[in-house]
């Protein structure tokens, strides 16, 4: 059992307040002699094991270890929600204890002990069904953007990039750090402090690098491109918009961004999801849109058509590629030419672009407000428990639907995290705000 030390079984909220069974180390309850167990691998994702545990000793000592066993494994036994069974192990590795789900238990004693029952000695099979991995202790995370490092209710994040120091939508956590090697679970806790707007729909998404090196800009300014009319306003990102003017049949080409070696080298192979910002909402029905992206003047990809949202600032197109997979990667790949083009049904439209906003899809969360956040409250994702909720005077509820991969901490070099939100109206004002803190749970293979 040297390898194995620590072995023990409980059901609770949290693993680490659990009033754990233990199996290995005394004091034992009188009639405990020990148990068995050995870690199997897994099979469609699942492992199968056993642990028989030997017993000897009077019939009420015999009831009492099956009544704590059966309190031990009550969540796995009843297969409850609220509460979860785990198996606990001691990790060498991370100097702790860590924890695997039991989804399943059954107790039975073992094929030819059932006579050995009368004499109150016999072994008790217990049968459970596990998820493979073992995790550790919560650890909390230190993020930090522009801005610092935030303060004990977390790190502010805008809903924009620019130019002005603390202006961020994003947050990074350097991993290369924390000695990983298998992806981890997160849980992020995004607050709303008293005073901002409510939240209503928003995005995350993030991607990781594994070499030194800057992260490419993830936010193309409308004012940036060639095409359109720039006006200054201060409720702009980089207190700028562009407005872009069209008529007539067919698509129009309203604008056209460079995107550099570097931006299209770091998202080789990975896919974005666009978000592009009007800064005036529009009341004319019957546009369309689309990205198109050139190489050389030589179109390669074409968006599906993304039909405008009247009421909402942010219009977000399907995901797509920046064209640089299949590439050795010796060198930086080659630039591309964005552009945006429009199809309207009137004679003649128009449309204010705020910005362009690119959010990775490593990992991606979308969530769908069912009420909206309000100032004073937070939303916690949970990534290991596989549960998203709201805390509201230390209240749970409902406030949003979680959709996509959940957050996981990946082995690398430093990790970023990209924000876009939304008001329970559809607005996507720059000067919205949220406090984020992250924990992470490392992830240990055993034995």
């Amino acid at each position: 059992m040297a390898e194995l030390a620590g072995l023990a079984l409980g059901s609770g909220t949290r693993p680490e307040t659990i009033d754990w069974f233990k199996l290995d180390e005394g004091p034992f309850m009188p009639g405990f002699l020990g148990a068995d167990y050995a870690l199997k691998e897994a099979e469609a994702g699942l492992c199968h094991e056993e642990i028989c545990l030997r017993l000897r000793g009077s019939h009420a000592e015999m009831s009492a270890i099956i009544r704590q066993l059966e309190h031990a494994l009550r969540a796995a036994l009843l297969e409850e929600h609220t509460e979860r069974t785990y198996l606990r192990l001691y990790s060498q590795n991370l100097a702790g204890y860590v924890y695997a789900r039991v989804i399943k238990a059954q107790l039975a004693p073992l094929p030819g002990h059932i006579s050995s029952k009368e004499l109150w000695s016999y072994c008790l099979r217990v049968s459970i069904v596990r998820e493979p991995r073992f995790v550790g202790d919560e650890v909390r995370l230190s993020i930090f953007n522009s801005g610092g490092t935030g303060d004990a209710r977390g790190l502010t994040l805008y809903n924009h990039d620019d130019s002005h120091t603390g202006h961020d939508h994003w947050f990074s956590t350097l991993t290369s750090g924390l000695d990983l090697s298998e992806p981890c679970p997160m849980r992020l806790e995004f607050y709303v402090p008293e005073g901002a707007v409510s939240i209503g729909d928003f995005h995350l998404g993030s991607f990781g690098i594994s070499e030194a090196g800057s992260f490419p800009p993830m936010t193309l300014e409308a004012e940036q491109g060639t095409g359109g009319t720039t006006i200054a306003d201060a409720r702009a990102s980089n207190g700028k918009f562009q407005r872009y003017s069209w008529s007539g049949s067919g698509w129009a080409n309203l604008a056209s961004w460079s995107l550099s070696s570097m931006l299209v080298s770091k998202l080789a192979s990975r896919t974005v999801l666009s978000v592009l910002r009007l800064h005036n909402l529009t009341s004319q029905t019957g546009i369309r849109l689309r990205f198109v992206l050139r190489q050389q003047g030589v179109k390669v990809y074409e968006s599906p058509i993304c039909s405008l949202q009247t009421g909402k600032s942010g219009q977000v197109f399907s995901p797509m590629h920046l064209g640089a997979g299949g590439l050795p990667g010796l060198n930086y790949a080659y630039g591309l030419n964005l552009s945006l083009e429009a199809l309207q049904s009137d004679s003649s439209a128009s449309l204010d672009v705020d910005d362009i906003i690119f959010l990775p899809q490593k990992c991606y969360r979308f969530y769908q407000s069912l009420c909206g956040l309000e100032p004073r409250s937070s939303l916690i994702d949970d990534s290991w428990r596989e549960q998203t909720w709201s805390l509201k005077e230390e209240q749970e509820l409902k406030t949003h639907l979680s959709l996509g991969r959940a957050m996981s901490l990946f082995p690398g070099l430093e990790q970023r995290f990209y924000l876009f939100m939304s008001s329970p109206a559809g607005l996507s004002a720059i000067d919205m705000t949220m406090k984020v803190r992250a924990w992470y749970r490392p992830v240990t293979v055993l034995p």
